[in-house]
């Protein structure tokens, strides 16, 4: 009995030794487990701070990327095809310098030919123009646009001439220097301009001043409604003024081949070159070398002639490349046009339309790198938009 009593009490300790190292592994596996979930939170805690802070990274301004990688290199801003923030700016500056040159023209000119004692005196035209319209009423300014109808041209036509011309001209600089405008000033530039070419009579019945009229109505239109800025965030370049710049080039280059071509027959039979030099308005120094050229080389220019105003103008109705082969073909016509001939400001003004072909990837080694420059900003908000784009797909 005392055997089988120790026994069964060694029996008893043993399974309560063996109770307690499982209570006790059971107790330290509870406490490691533990500790590892407190781990855990404390890592997801880490892990959505960072999350957090990459997402306020991610958030952070396009002005502040491209800083940095700018401060780099600032020769390193490369615009992508597509956008034509640099083309509005090229356009409205060189139509300031147009107007600007149309505007100081008037200055020194309108007085002595459409003055009260001018060649042409328009009082006189504007006196019989409210004979037949029975006084300045609504048909008077359907016949004769002109702000000149709102005062008293009798007396004062000299000094209102002046004043146009001179308004005129400080519009046409500050678009020249800003590289934008809106509405209103690019509104009071074709009005005042207007004023002028309808009481102008003869001396304003030129192809030119209704094609500066018509280009200066369709960049209104390229400008924002009130905002200044040359990088206007918010109003980006109109598609469709582009494609009516580019239809109006389009107009201009066929219309002055088909004239040609439907017109005289030295058109057709290539002799017009032989002596067009000596018979076109005011020949400058180099057309007297050019006339003396061989008749080869005339024959050369009136087929260029035909070439540049009967086919190349359906290239601006081709995709990117073609039609910026076509813009720089218009181009270099009327540069060539301008060194050989003397016609005023008209290929000057042709050259307007021609620049629609050229986005701003093209147009981009014009402008300078340097950091808050206008091609800065234009790559801050291609930038933006591709980063929207991004956001979005």
């Amino acid at each position: 009995m005392s055997e089988k009593t120790l026994r069964l009490g060694g029996t008893k300790e043993n399974n309560s030794r063996t109770k307690r190292k499982q209570t006790m592994e059971s107790e330290r596996h509870y406490q490691l487990r533990h500790r590892k979930l407190g781990v855990n939170e404390e890592n997801d805690k880490s892990d959505k701070k960072g999350t957090s802070t990459t997402s306020l990274r991610k958030s952070s301004s396009d002005t502040d990327r491209l800083q940095a990688s700018q401060s780099l290199n600032e020769h390193a801003i490369h615009l992508e095809n597509g956008t034509w923030w640099l083309t509005r700016i090229v356009l409205l500056r060189y139509l300031g310098f147009i107007y600007f040159v149309a505007f100081l023209v008037a200055l020194h000119q309108n007085k002595q030919l459409i003055g009260l004692d001018g060649l042409l005196p328009a009082q006189k035209y504007l006196d019989n123009v409210k004979q037949r319209t029975g006084g300045i009423t609504l048909n008077t300014f359907t016949h004769i646009p002109s702000i000149i109808l709102l005062f008293d041209y009798s007396k004062d036509l000299n000094h209102l001439l002046d004043c146009l011309a001179y308004g005129g001209l400080g519009l046409s600089l500050f678009l020249i220097v800003n590289g934008g405008a809106n509405w209103f000033i690019m509104l009071a530039l074709w009005i005042l301009y207007h004023s002028i070419v309808n009481v102008g009579q003869t001396w304003y019945g030129f192809g030119w001043e209704s094609q500066i009229l018509e280009t200066g109505f369709l960049a209104v239109f390229l400008c924002p409604v009130f905002n200044l800025s040359s990088i206007p965030k918010n109003t980006p370049t109109s598609q469709i003024v582009l494609y009516g710049f580019r239809w109006l080039i389009f107009r201009i280059m066929l219309g002055a081949g088909l004239i040609k071509i439907r017109g005289d027959q030295c058109w057709r039979d290539l002799t017009c070159m032989n002596y067009h030099y000596e018979t076109q308005p005011v020949p400058n120094p180099i057309s007297y070398y050019m006339h003396q050229s061989p008749e080869i080389f005339h024959k050369f220019e009136t087929l260029t002639n035909h070439f540049v105003e009967l086919v190349a103008p359906f290239l601006l109705v081709f995709p990117r490349r073609l039609r910026m082969v076509g813009g720089a073909i218009q181009i270099l016509f009327q540069v060539v046009l301008i060194i050989s001939g003397n016609l005023s400001f008209l290929n000057w003004l042709t050259i307007i339309p021609s620049l629609a072909c050229f986005d701003d990837a093209s147009l981009s080694p014009m402008f300078s790198n340097k950091r808050n420059s206008v091609k800065w900003k234009v790559k801050i908000v291609q930038e933006h938009d591709k980063n929207i784009n991004q956001s979005q797909d």
